[in-house]
């Protein structure tokens, strides 16, 4: 063939072969709208739970990992014996940290070596700890636990006495709600009795 004629006959196809082009181009971005429509339409996919998060009753969740758990036991007392071993249980389950303090001296099965109480000024009556938790005239009996807000370090009492792990989770969220919401907590209600207490 002639290399006039290829030339002449390669610049009559360029305007088809460039709209083939410009139509799959276009094709390509059609469909890449419809894939991006369809995606908008499907709903978001809602946040997997992880192991530090706790939804609330009222819907709001929390960082666990704001938030910590103090328990003061005895290692001779029964009713440490019997509730720490729950305590520690949940308190895995839901990432919450726990720091035990012993009013004795000794741990348990659960909390073989927990923290002593502290006296920084010798003329005090009581230890630092103690006089911060149970300072505003709760008795000091074991077990006795507080939720803590590790950043504000605000206490409230959680429980004195065994509780059942059901009743602790909900006083658990409502006091994460009162802390939240920033209430005192002089204006809770109290602790609901209970007798399986051992007396300091």
């Amino acid at each position: 063939m002639n290399p006039l004629k290829l030339a002449a006959l390669a610049l009559a196809l360029l305007p088809v072969l460039a709209c083939a082009g410009v139509r799959e181009e276009i094709a390509a971005m059609e469909a890449a709208k419809a894939s991006q429509a369809a995606e908008a339409v499907r709903p978001a996919a809602p946040p997997e739970p992880t192991g530090d998060r706790m939804m609330l009753p009222d819907g709001r969740q929390v960082n666990m990992k704001d938030y910590a758990v103090v328990v003061f036991m005895q290692a001779h007392c029964e009713y440490s014996a019997k509730f720490d071993p729950m305590l520690k249980s949940w308190a895995g389950q839901h990432g919450i940290r726990v720091y035990p303090y012993t009013l004795d001296g000794g741990g348990d099965v659960s909390f073989p070596t927990p923290l002593v109480p502290r006296k920084t000024d010798p003329r005090a009556p009581l230890a630092d700890e103690i006089m911060t938790f149970f300072g505003n005239g709760l008795p000091i009996a074991t077990p006795t636990a507080f939720m803590v807000n590790v950043n504000t370090l605000k206490a409230y009492p959680l429980t004195q006495g065994v509780m059942d792990i059901p009743v602790l989770e909900s006083r658990y969220a409502s006091l994460i709600q009162a802390d939240l919401d920033h209430l005192d907590p002089q204006q809770l209600p109290a602790l609901p009795a209970n007798s399986q207490v051992t007396p300091q």
